[in-house]
């Protein structure tokens, strides 16, 4: 006991001793720490800063044992480290001690014995400072590495060093994964090496251009080479890390986009192919025939595009199924390719039975004669499908760089022409385009392509023509009459435009899209006050549509309207052709409620069994039968047995086609319900309707006709002259076509009036061609149509010519002449005069 008093006396004093040779230094040192322990482990002196260590005050340490200052995990190798020091061996160690608040801080200590001269060791001292910051500090720059580490070696991303050659000097393992090369046997190898011989020296370059742009990330494509030979697609990130001495290289981040890349090229594939017969598409063509053109321009050289449409298709496909249509255009397409494939460039499947055809390198019309030739070939041997052995023919449209259209556009447009014109002339047969084709041929080839766009573009017009009162003239009912308000065309009747609907599918579309604008109109009406009806014509093709009455019902129930307010009319022809299914349809559609009136009735092969089978509500006069009342006897008691017998059946009747007062008042008397015709109105705008309805007159609506303004004398010939007329522009561009009799009613130096069966549009943008022969010389005269009238089914016309004033004098000068003449005889020789009646001659072409 005595001898530990005295040792703990004699530390005492030496501290104290101490103390006074190093006055403050540790106290004005707040980040170290000196404590001293004496021998049997109790504190007994701190200098500096012990709060920063253990947040303790160094008078409340002071006796303490140190071991309770110590983390008790660490708290035996502590013991050790004390036992070595007070054996007189200094120690440097790092543990960890705990703070009054319970947490850890990490220090580093030099403990040192506290040495007498007789080498006696009193205690030690212990020189402390708080590494906590920078113990964490570590530990956080140590899990980062273990991190990124991990995320090297476990990351399905290649990250690689490049030196300034392109040698790898470090790939990451992911690399065996996505390429298959061991890190050990790629890294030393050059990086170009690996690249597809293709994007070798395009990437070279760009590489260049990385090394000199440090610190700029360059994202680049390419294609690598896999251990096993296969060429896969990589997304690559190069940063030129160069200048930094810690990497001194350029860092690269390769993503496989192999199957990003593979789902592009289906996409593609499937954005310019047909997806059933695997053929190129009408883009894929048409980029084809684009390419052809320049190539074509370069070389001096011909090429033809052929069109075939397969005959009767739409028939075969909705009597047989889909299934079987798609299997036989996938048959008929391999027979065509490898028939026709050492001789053309491409084939491909523009439309649903449409298949296009280019060929390159032309020689001479007789080669493509030859490929048209062994295309029909194809088509006379049937198609085993499915069981059934079908024969189908085709028809061809050709046409051949540059003469006939000097771009894309110009050659598939008349290229279609030309199939066109072989489908008129018969099944399986080739046209090749000229410019041949006349007026009336053309633009019902243009409405026959523009239809489906017509519907999606909003073109078509609902005119309205009323159904009157016979006794009243009050409005009772209208008639819808469907027009094409055509940007080329003006307006379009439904005679020109209907047929070709039919044929191509799109008469359901259309046809609802008119219930659906009439029955928004009538309830509109309604909603004005004006409680009229509508009337609505079906075709056959509309009527047995599937859901027909599904659809007409859903259109009404849509805008509130009582279906009797609706009227179908349909023919007599409609009924001949699917007789049972269409009384089916009707009464379907009395069931909702709506009214059926027969049409055109009087023109029909099987009109009173029509009247007994139908039982229509509405009988509708053609208007073929009221032309001619009351002068034509047989006329007029044709029609009044049609009216008697019609209220014997409690049938209402509409005279149509009532033009004179005449008529009016003869059908009146025999107490026709109600009339129509352009005594009372033409078919009239929406607008216009509405005007009718509230009272106003026709007269006050209708636009007062353009009257002929001359400044230059006509001569009116008493028997019209025969002349060929064509399109020489069409809206501002030379257009070839072929030419279309016509016959001129008069002339002058200033322009012509002249009759066409063809309706065309009132526009200074469409400029004609007139070809004849006046006194003995060929002339041509060009000039635009300044007005235009309805003459029943034909239309007459007034021209004002283009002309200069040179020109101008010359006609002055010749049509002078040609009057004096025709003074002397109306029916000059050497001219071709027509002598018939206007309407006979037309009929006649």
């Amino acid at each position: 006991m005595l001898t530990r008093i005295n040792k703990r006396k004699r530390l005492m004093a030496y501290l104290n001793e101490e103390k006074s040779s190093y006055p403050q230094i540790f106290e004005n040192s707040p980040d170290i720490l000196l404590f001293v322990v004496d021998r049997k482990g109790f504190i007994v002196s701190i200098r500096g800063g012990s709060e920063l260590i253990t947040g303790t005050k160094v008078e409340e340490c002071i006796g303490e044992k140190y071991s309770n200052f110590v983390y008790e995990e660490d708290l035996e190798r502590v013991k050790g480290y004390f036992a070595k020091v007070l054996n007189g061996e200094a120690q440097y160690v790092k543990y960890r001690v705990i703070n009054e608040h319970g947490g850890v801080s990490h220090i580093d200590v030099t403990l040192t014995p506290i040495q007498m001269e007789n080498n006696e060791v009193l205690g030690l001292y212990g020189l402390t400072s708080n590494i906590t910051v920078a113990q964490e500090l570590k530990q956080d720059i140590q899990e980062m590495r273990e991190k990124l580490q991990s995320l090297i070696h476990y990351s399905h991303e290649i990250i690689g060093i490049l030196d300034s050659k392109g040698t790898i000097v470090f790939e990451s393992p992911a690399i065996e994964a996505v390429l298959g090369y061991k890190v050990e046997e790629i890294t030393g190898t050059n990086f170009f090496d690996l690249i597809h011989p293709d994007d070798h020296q395009l990437k070279k370059s760009k590489f260049k251009e990385i090394l000199k742009r440090p610190n700029t990330p360059f994202t680049v494509e390419l294609r690598l080479k896999h251990k096993n030979g296969e060429w896969r697609d990589f997304e690559v990130i190069y940063t030129n890390l160069l200048h930094a001495p810690s990497v001194n290289g350029v860092i690269c981040n390769l993503h496989d986009i192999s199957e990003l890349k593979k789902q592009q090229r289906e996409i593609q594939y499937m954005a310019y192919h047909d997806y059933l017969t695997e053929l190129p598409n009408r883009r894929a063509f048409e980029n084809g025939v684009d390419l052809e053109i320049r190539l074509a321009n370069i070389d001096k050289r011909k090429f033809a595009v052929l069109f075939l449409n397969l005959d009767g298709f739409k028939f075969l496909n909705d009597s047989l199924g889909h299934e079987v249509g798609d299997l036989l255009l996938i048959e008929i397409a391999r027979k065509l390719k490898n028939t026709l494939n050492k001789n053309i460039k491409m084939m491909a499947r523009i439309s649903g039975d449409e298949f296009a055809i280019l060929t390159t390198n032309l020689q001479d019309i007789h080669s493509i004669e030859q490929i048209a030739k062994d295309a029909l070939q194809v088509f006379e041997q049937s198609f085993d499908i499915k069981g059934y052995n079908l024969f189908i023919t085709t028809s061809i449209g050709i046409s051949i760089y540059p003469e006939s259209g000097d771009d894309t556009a110009s050659l598939m447009k008349n290229t279609g022409l030309a199939l066109y014109l072989a489908e008129k002339a018969g099944n399986n047969n080739y046209q090749i385009y000229s410019p041949t084709a006349n007026v009336a041929t053309y633009k019902v080839f243009s409405l026959r392509n523009e239809l489906k766009q017509a519907l999606h573009d909003n073109q078509f017009l609902v005119y309205y023509q009323p159904i009157v009162h016979t006794g009243t003239n009050q409005i009772v009912s209208v008639e819808a009459l469907l027009r094409w308000n055509h940007p080329v065309w003006g307006i379009v009747s439904p005679d020109e435009f209907i047929p070709l609907a039919e044929e191509s599918g799109l008469i359901t579309p259309i046809g609802e899209w008119v219930l659906r604008t009439v029955c928004k109109n009538v309830r509109l009406w309604h909603n004005a006050g004006y409680f009229i009806q509508a009337s609505v014509n079906l075709s056959l093709v509309q009527f047995l549509q599937t859901g027909l009455v599904a659809m007409i019902s859903s259109i009404l129930q849509e805008n509130e309207l009582d279906p009797k307010w609706l009227n179908i009319e349909i023919t007599e022809s409609t009924m001949m052709e699917q007789e049972e299914k269409v009384l089916g349809k009707i009464e379907k559609l009395r069931g909702l409620g709506i009214q059926i009136s027969l049409d055109d009735f009087g023109t029909g092969y099987a009109s009173f069994k029509s009247l007994r089978d139908i039982k229509p509500d509405i009988l509708k006069i053609d208007r073929s039968l009221i032309k001619d009342i009351p002068s034509d006897k047989d006329s007029a008691e044709i029609v009044t047995s049609i009216i008697q017998l019609a209220h014997r059946l409690s049938i209402e009747v509409v005279a149509e086609g009532v033009e004179t007062i005449e008529q009016r008042e003869f059908v009146s008397n025999l107490q026709c319900d109600w009339i129509q015709g352009y005594l009372f109105s033409r078919p009239v705008s929406e607008e216009n309707i509405l005007k009718l309805l509230s009272g106003k007159s026709n007269s006050e609506i209708e636009s007062v006709p353009i009257k002929e303004k001359r400044k230059y004398f006509r001569i009116d010939l008493q028997y019209p002259l025969e002349a060929f007329m064509t399109v020489a522009e069409l809206n501002g561009k030379k257009v070839q076509l072929g030419n279309t009799k016509v016959v001129v009613e008069n002339i002058g130096p200033g322009g012509l009036r002249f009759v066409s069966n063809i309706k065309l549009p009132t526009r200074s943008d469409i400029v004609l061609k007139f070809q004849t022969t006046i006194i003995d010389e060929e002339m041509a005269l060009y000039g635009t149509i300044v007005f235009d009238e309805e003459q029943g089914d034909l239309y007459r016309y007034g021209v004002k010519f283009i002309v200069d004033e040179k020109q101008r004098d010359y006609l002055i000068k010749n049509f002078n002449q040609f009057q004096l003449q025709l003074k002397k005889d109306p029916l000059l020789i050497g001219h071709s005069f027509v002598t018939e009646n206007v309407a006979t001659y037309f009929k006649g072409l």
